[in-house]
């Protein structure tokens, strides 16, 4: 009776090799999906986020509600805001204005090895992991102590990736006339940092796309404007 005939070594590397790319074509297909599962969150986040600030059918938003309300400076516009009240005036029925909040629950965690900051906006010299570079160093900060987008231990929302969710108010200095807070807020947007993390979008851009349609100065940010439409223009309306 024979018996059975052994693999070789080179039957045994192809079967091997075979068996490898199965399996990398397999993990690539499932980060695919979980890539397109990850933007498809952080588009509803952003979304979810804007209709707190600028209202839906639901109800008036936290822009609404405040923007007669004493004391209100909305170039000053944060996260935190929308989710308590701190020194902002309080709700007057009467009036219909004042901060009647939260307009926001915290949704999916800020990342940060700080455990006592984990889901609170970090501070400058904070990761998000051993291998992450430091929030400033990602654009979350202009210096070690300065940032436009909130204060370490703020309340803010996470997008998919672990970082903050920003609310961008382009400067003063992005346009070439004298600006009101009108005008800046007009251009006021949401931001992910998305997948790498990097907060690249700049505040001194007010239109939404470059010339070209692309949206290079943006890096891989997820943009979502307040107030206008995600379209190129001239910078100036």
């Amino acid at each position: 009776m024979d018996c059975p005939r052994a693999f070789t070594l080179v039957e045994l590397t192809v079967v091997i090799v075979v068996i490898a790319a199965l399996a990398a074509m397999v993990v690539s297909q499932v980060d695919g999906t979980l890539e397109d599962a990850e933007q498809t969150a952080a588009w509803a986040i952003l979304q979810t986020v804007a209709e707190a600030c600028t209202g839906s059918a639901a109800g008036r938003g936290y822009l609404a509600d405040m923007r007669y309300a004493p004391g209100f400076r909305r170039e000053t516009l944060r996260l935190h805001d929308l989710l308590e009240r701190g020194q902002q005036a309080p709700f007057e029925p009467a009036s219909r204005r004042g901060w009647r909040g939260p307009y926001l629950r915290p949704g999916a965690g800020v990342q940060n090895l700080n455990t006592a900051r984990n889901g609170a906006f970090p501070a400058a010299d904070e990761r998000r992991s051993m291998a992450d570079a430091t929030f400033l160093q990602r654009g979350f900060y202009v210096d070690a102590a300065t940032s436009h987008y909130g204060q370490p231990g703020d309340l803010t929302v996470g997008d998919p990736w672990g970082n903050p969710i920003i609310i961008q108010i382009p400067e003063a200095s992005a346009f070439s006339r004298p600006a009101l807070d009108e005008d800046r807020l007009r251009f006021a947007r949401l931001v992910s940092a998305g997948p790498d993390g990097v907060l690249t979008t700049p505040m001194d851009r007010l239109a939404g796309l470059l010339a070209n349609g692309t949206k290079a100065a943006r890096g891989d940010d997820l943009v979502q404007f307040l107030n206008r439409s995600d379209v190129y223009e001239p910078e100036e309306p």
